[in-house]
């Protein structure tokens, strides 16, 4: 708990300092929809807390990189340069301005929010509060707060925001939801991003590691008769015989842990295994091809039928692809209604924006 309040801290400073240039109030309104609106100061948190997250996906930390937000992407359709700090703050306006769409939602649907989840709201800040560094004391924590243009009440107001655009996802997407995903695009999604595979996995360069973690590399001799193995279970599987009948010659046991086969999407297998997805997709289901991973063997890859199961295993993930999907088209459907003080928005950039971690 102490590391996640020190953190919360952490994001206040370092947000705070950037707006104590702008303003000693709430700031103007930057975004709003409907009844939900940001202020400057919510805007820089929320693009500061965006900022730390793309930091985190990049390279597993929330230290700045200066050097990355000038990278250039390519050009847009103007043949303008687009560097990643431009593509980022897009993302993050897209994201903003989503949360503010479903807050609008839930307040114009009847999802104000209820004494209770104000009262979850107010726990949250009593955490903060009640931390070792305010001791408790209201007082304390605006008194802190109050140097960088932060307080009490503008916690609240974002915290309840983000209430908001919550309650207005849930009722937006839920059953008989506006937005509701029905179960057959769910469906359709998993058949066209999703391929089951079976694999067998022969070691062509060493066996194992020694006691000091040093590979045990095959002699050039045992390289071959490896290799004569791998030709040998492909010439079986053109001459027609079963997939299953060599599956016990893998040896990270596949076939054990997988009895049905292993399901996969577009990007979960890493860089190293790119070529073992891009054969799998490019399979017709029965049809096996092999994938030379440099430096380690060969992995021998029939794709399968998808199986419903399969599918339950992945619903969630695929409701969550989908729901991401819906709720940035909602937005982009609804962009005219959206009232933006571009001015301020062009002020603003990812470079210039603290790193909240």
């Amino acid at each position: 708990m102490k590391k996640r309040l020190s953190a919360l801290l952490c994001m206040l400073l370092a947000a705070a300092m950037l707006l104590a240039s702008c303003s000693s109030d709430d700031g103007e309104v930057v975004m709003s929809y409907g009844e939900a609106s940001v202020t400057e100061n919510l805007y820089i948190y929320m693009l500061a807390l965006g900022k730390s997250t793309v930091l985190q996906n990049f390279s597993g930390s929330t230290a700045d990189i200066p050097a990355l937000w000038d990278q250039e992407m390519g050009k847009d359709s103007n043949g303008e340069i687009v560097t990643y700090g431009k593509m980022s703050y897009i993302d993050q306006q897209l994201d903003i301005k989503t949360k503010l769409f479903f807050a609008d939602y839930a307040l114009s649907h009847g999802g104000e929010l209820t004494d209770d989840e104000k009262k979850e709201i107010q726990s949250q800040l009593d955490t903060i509060i009640n931390s070792e560094q305010f001791g408790g004391s209201e007082a304390a924590l605006n008194k802190f707060l109050e140097t960088f243009t932060m307080d009490y009440d503008k916690l609240e107001k974002y915290y309840e925001l983000e209430a908001l655009y919550a309650k207005g996802m849930s009722m937006a997407f839920s059953e008989g939801g506006e937005y509701e995903v029905p179960l057959e695009d769910a469906m359709t999604y998993y058949k066209n991003n999703y391929v089951t595979v079976r694999h067998i996995a022969i070691g062509t360069e060493y066996a194992g590691v020694d006691e000091d973690g040093n590979k045990i590399y095959y002699t050039e001799e045992e390289k071959e008769g490896r290799k004569k193995i791998i030709e040998e279970i492909c010439a079986g599987l053109d001459s027609g015989e079963s997939f299953e009948k060599y599956e016990m010659l893998s040896e990270d046991g596949f076939s054990e842990s997988n009895p049905n086969g292993y399901t996969i999407t577009k990007g979960v297998l890493g860089t190293a295994m790119a070529g073992y997805e891009k054969i799998a997709y490019s399979l017709k289901e029965g049809e096996y091809d092999v994938f030379e991973l440099e430096g380690t063997g060969t992995y021998i890859i029939q794709r399968m039928p998808l199986s419903e199961n399969d599918f339950r295993n992945c619903y969630q993930v695929i409701m969550t692809s989908l729901v991401d999907a819906a709720s940035a088209q909602a937005v982009l459907d609804n962009e005219k209604n959206f009232k933006i003080n571009q001015e301020l928005v062009d002020s603003y950039n990812m470079k210039m924006i603290p790193v909240l971690g």
